[in-house]
C-alpha cells in the first residue's frame, strides 16, 4: 500500500471512529437515566407525604405520611402493610437489629417507637418542639432528631425512652441528616447559614462548619463512601463536599426546590426530588458531577428513596383525594 494510501485508510478509520463515540454519547444523552414505572394506589390514606425512606433489608418504604398523620410501611413487592397512626409523622428511621422503626412526629412534637414486626406502636419520647428529620446510629444505639423550630438536634435514648442530649448548631433552619459508614461523623444541613456542620456522635460536639457559599440553602443531604464525598442539595445547585477537607470539589445544576434527595452507591447516581414535577439525576465521581437529565414526575412532589439492592427509585404523592407510591427504573 503508498503511503498516501495508507495515510487515507487510517484517517478514515479514525473518523468512522470518532462518528461511532459521537453517535453513541448522543444516544446516551438521548436515553432518559429514568423510566417510570406504575403507580402504586395507598387504599385509605389522604394528604400530602414529608419525608421516605428505604428499609432495604426488609423490602420497605417507610413513609411520613403527614397529611394522613400516620406512619405508612409499604411492601415494595405487594402492598400498603398499615398506615401507622402516629399523628403527624414527618421522617422515619428503621434500628434491623432491635427490630424497630423510630418516627419523628407532631401534635405534640415527640418521638414515635413503632415495632416492626407488628407495626403497633410501643413507646414514645416527648420533645420540647416540633420535630423533622431522624437519624439512627446503630453503633450507640442512638437516635439523632431534628427540632423544627431552632438550630437543635435532640439525641435519643430509645431504650431509656429520653432526650440524654442536646446538640446546639449555628443558625436555624436545620434540614437533612446523615451519618458516615462508619459512624463516626454525623452531618448536618443548616439552611439558615447555608452550612453543614460535622458532628462527633461520641462526644455529641460540633467538630467544623463546612460553607456550601456561593450555593444557599441546603436541604438534602446524602453520603458517597465510593469517593469519600458528602454531596448536598441547594437551592438549583447540588455539591460534592470532600468529607477530609469539607471543601466543595464539584457542581451540578439541578431543577429549583429540592427537598430530600437520594444516592444509589451501586449506579453512582444522584437522585434529586424538586417540587417542580421532575427529577434530577446526577452522576457522581471524584471530584465530578455530570448532569444526566431531569426526568418527569408529580408536580409538588419533594420526597424520594432509592432501592440499593435493586436500584429502582421511588416517590410518594398526593393527587386528588389518593395518595400513590410510584417506581422509577435506571436506565440500562
Amino acid at each position: 500500500m503508498s503511503k498516501m494510501n495508507f495515510t487515507s485508510a487510517c484517517n478514515l478509520k479514525i473518523a468512522l471512529t470518532l462518528g461511532l463515540l459521537a453517535l453513541a454519547s448522543t444516544c446516551r444523552a438521548q436515553t432518559p437515566p429514568l423510566t417510570a414505572g406504575e403507580a402504586v394506589l395507598l387504599p385509605g390514606t389522604q394528604g400530602k407525604f414529608d419525608f421516605i425512606r428505604m428499609d432495604a433489608a426488609a423490602g420497605r418504604l417507610l413513609l411520613g405520611h403527614a397529611g394522613n398523620k400516620s406512619f405508612d410501611v409499604f411492601h415494595i413487592n405487594s402492598r400498603l402493610l398499615k398506615a401507622v397512626p402516629t399523628g403527624t409523622a414527618q421522617d422515619a428511621v428503621a434500628d434491623v437489629k432491635n427490630k424497630r422503626y423510630y418516627v419523628s412526629g407532631n401534635d405534640p412534637g415527640r418521638m414515635v417507637i413503632v415495632d416492626a414486626v407488628t407495626l403497633a406502636v410501643t413507646g414514645e419520647v416527648p420533645t420540647p418542639a416540633a420535630t423533622d428529620l431522624i437519624a439512627f446510629n446503630p453503633v450507640t444505639g442512638m437516635v439523632y432528631e431534628d427540632n423544627d423550630a431552632a438550630g437543635e438536634v435532640w439525641v435519643i435514648d430509645p431504650v431509656a425512652k429520653k432526650i440524654v442530649n442536646t446538640i446546639k448548631v449555628d443558625g436555624s433552619g436545620v434540614e437533612d441528616l446523615a451519618f458516615d459508614p462508619e459512624y463516626k461523623r454525623l452531618y448536618q444541613a443548616v439552611k439558615g447559614k447555608s452550612t453543614i456542620a460535622v458532628i462527633d456522635p461520641t462526644t455529641n460536639q460540633v467538630l467544623e462548619t463546612w460553607p456550601c457559599a456561593p450555593a444557599k440553602g441546603p436541604h438534602g443531604i446524602a453520603v458517597a463512601p465510593d469517593c469519600n464525598g458528602l454531596l448536598v442539595a441547594c437551592a438549583e445547585k447540588l455539591l460534592l463536599l470532600d468529607r477530609t477537607s469539607g471543601k466543595v470539589t464539584a457542581t451540578a445544576a439541578i431543577a429549583k426546590g429540592v427537598d430530600e434527595m437520594a444516592y444509589d452507591p451501586g449506579l453512582h447516581i444522584a437522585y434529586c426530588a424538586s417540587r417542580q414535577g421532575k427529577i434530577s439525576a446526577v452522576a457522581v465521581e471524584v471530584g465530578k458531577l455530570t448532569a444526566l437529565g431531569d426526568v418527569p414526575d408529580e408536580q409538588g412532589t419533594g420526597n424520594i428513596t432509592v432501592d440499593p439492592k435493586t436500584h429502582t427509585v421511588w416517590i410518594a404523592y398526593k393527587k386528588g383525594t389518593e395518595c400513590f407510591v410510584q417506581p422509577f427504573m435506571p436506565a440500562k
